[in-house]
């Protein structure tokens, strides 16, 4: 886990003061190490150690007033690049976007050619939502980036302006190359992937759960390509044909994506996570809840679950095991924030599935629930297809793209808006749903809860975040107190 203590002028509010320090550590424990750059210089508070060596960009004097009173739309170009990762499909801003953004009053909306061709928008159908189409170097030299993926940090980055702002997944824990790249060009950056599901008017923003919600369905349709029998159970002139057997593992956005579309294919489902309320949710989509007879709530922050105890651990592999021999097809959806995905679905526990059963792995990306998945590929382990796409959003490219315009197109005008800054871009430290999804270095969080007790991906952002929003305070006096996250 990463802990943050800032350092801040006794004049003015903390979370405009620029002299603002980090104090960041791995594990919680070490001496703390805060640092800042002044204007160029390193400055260290009074008690403070030595360097951590994380970068600290310099302070931007022009992001301060940008920050403290907005930046009109009207005086403000985004920019969209085609995604660069192989096989990605999607687009960040649909033509429906465009219409919305120029409609608020943006500048420019420029596009990069080609964009959105594989996710089915033409050139044609975002020059007639008023966007303006260019290359890739036009579209990440613009105010704004929106993007899906992170930049390539040796590629991209650097086509982006300084101060550039930049919103897109991050992953933050995953790209510290990626951070220490980006707060060198003073780029102050905002990650869909740290938004908060737990606060009302963010989960609009909520790229992952849209995501999530694509990938849930898109499993099953993948596991019913691979499986060699009807998903419905049928009485026929030829014989009965049983329904098929499927066990989704994790009842989160995915999950429950997953369980209903298999049961609308007419498979029987059964459902088994740690967290007692998904036990309702399963159910209400009628499928079975399974329990093992240890009790333990596995109700983690933000919404997510939390790591078990051995014991549960025990419990459920065994319920694991029995449950391999009889199903006919295994859907994982486990994760933990910030860590690899626990292995769920053991080798021998593949090896005991009937002939032709599949599996297939929503958390391939972070090393997989399942121990047989290889990774943006599919393998056969026996007689089981094991499925470990890592890219089913992008395998709806035209619905993904829609659901994250949206998202990030409703993000980009709350930057403002919310806290009386109409037709304004502002980062206003004020806006407890835009503190929380960017891990603000200044003031408590949303609920009066310290760093420490966030999920581990609002934790990593903070250092993002921290970084960059030290751009957007105004200058204050010099002497210095000490005060906490």
């Amino acid at each position: 886990m990463l802990v943050l203590q800032r350092w801040s002028s006794a004049r003015g509010p903390v979370a405009r003061g620029v002299y603002c320090a980090l104090r960041a550590f791995e594990g919680g424990s070490g001496p703390p190490n805060p640092r800042v750059i002044l204007d160029g210089n390193p400055w260290t508070p009074a008690g403070a150690l030595s360097s951590t060596g994380i970068s600290f960009p310099r302070l931007s004097r022009s992001f301060a007033a940008a920050g403290t009173q907005g930046v009109p739309y009207d005086q403000l170009a985004v920019g969209v690049p085609k995604e660069s990762f192989e096989g990605e499909r999607r687009v960040a801003l649909t033509p429906a976007g465009v219409a919305a953004l120029k409609k608020a009053g943006f500048k420019e909306v420029l596009v990069e050619s080609g964009a959105g061709a594989a996710a089915n928008f033409s050139d044609a159908d975002y020059e007639a939502a008023g966007a303006v189409m260019g290359s890739t170097g036009d579209a990440f030299g613009r105010d704004i980036v929106l993007k899906i993926r992170p930049p390539h940090e040796a590629s991209e980055v650097p086509l982006l302006q300084q101060g550039a702002r930049l919103i897109s997944f991050l992953h933050p824990a995953q790209n510290k190359g990626l951070v220490d790249a980006l707060a060198q060009k003073r780029v102050s950056a905002l990650a869909m992937d740290c938004i908060p599901r737990t606060i009302s008017r963010a989960q609009t923003f909520d790229a992952l759960s849209s995501m999530a919600n694509i990938a849930g369905y898109r499993a099953v349709i993948e596991a019913a390509n691979h499986f060699g029998r009807f998903f419905t159970g049928q009485i026929t002139a030829a014989g009965r044909v049983p329904p098929a057997k499927m066990l989704v593992i994790g009842g989160g956005v995915a999950g429950l994506s997953a369980i209903g579309t298999a049961k609308n294919m007419g498979a029987v489902v059964r459902v088994f996570d740690t967290r007692a309320a998904v036990a309702e949710q399963a159910k209400s989509l009628g499928a079975e809840f399974l329990t093992v007879n240890i009790e333990e709530s596995g109700e983690g922050g933000g919404g997510y679950a939390k790591e078990m105890s051995k014991e549960f651990i025990e419990a459920e592999m065994k319920l694991f095991a029995e449950q391999a021999k009889d199903v006919d097809i295994i859907i994982t959806t486990a994760l933990i924030p910030g860590k690899r995905a626990p292995v769920l679905i053991k080798n021998h526990m593949v090896e005991s599935m009937k002939p032709g059963s599949v599996t297939v792995d929503l958390a391939a990306e972070q090393g997989g629930n399942v121990e047989t998945t290889v990774p943006g590929k599919v393998v056969q382990a026996g007689g089981v297809t094991c499925i470990g796409y890592t890219d089913l959003p992008s395998r709806l490219p035209t619905q993904s793209s829609t659901l994250f315009s949206n998202n990030i197109s409703k993000f980009l005008l709350s930057m403002g808006p919310f806290t009386g800054h109409k037709g304004q871009f502002c980062i206003d430290h004020a806006d407890e749903a835009r503190l929380r999804r960017t891990g603000d270095a200044g003031g408590q969080a949303a609920g009066g809860r310290g760093v420490a007790d966030l999920p581990a991906r609002e934790d990593s952002m903070r250092v993002l975040a921290a970084m960059f929003n030290s751009m957007l305070g105004s200058q204050q006096q010099e002497s210095e107190e000490e005060g906490s996250v």
